[in-house]
């Protein structure tokens, strides 16, 4: 499974004028969506997505699209203790990383899967732990 992060659906779903950049994630998680490889939310990307919404009509168009899209994946008490000594070990190397992000690295790496984001703060903490990014093969094209 890839898990995605608020990184990639918000610079994909949010953008009221997207770039070159989002227009190239877009169909890079189109690209996904039709393909064979299953793909999950952790459930606090999905309240981080949701998040700061004004309008009701744009919210309920985006929760509709994510819950139909992709598998909400929801920790549970051993990745927050393996998120709690990710963050520690970050910050023992010098990172200053958020809690949340190590929860959705740790459900990552304890789910065997790959976590696609945007943040570099995930390819700093793949230095210190057994994360495996996905890259966005294609983004280009």
């Amino acid at each position: 499974m890839i898990l995605l992060d608020t990184s990639v659906l918000s610079r994909a779903f949010r953008r009221s004028r997207p770039g070159p950049k989002e227009e190239a994630l877009r169909r890079t998680l189109q690209r996904l969506v039709s393909g064979k490889t299953p793909l999950g939310v952790p459930a606090i990307v999905l309240q981080e997505v949701l998040s700061g919404i004004r309008g009701e009509k744009q919210f309920a168009e985006l929760e509709r699209k994510l819950l139909g899209s992709f598998q909400i994946v929801h920790p549970d008490t051993s990745q927050y203790l393996e998120a709690a000594r990710l963050r520690n070990r970050c910050l023992r190397a010098g990172l200053s990383v958020s809690g949340v992000d190590c929860l959705i690295a740790a459900m990552a790496i304890s789910g065997g899967h790959q976590l696609f984001a945007m943040d570099e703060d995930f390819e700093s903490m793949a230095k210190h732990a057994p994360l495996k990014l996905y890259h966005g093969r294609r983004m280009d094209s």
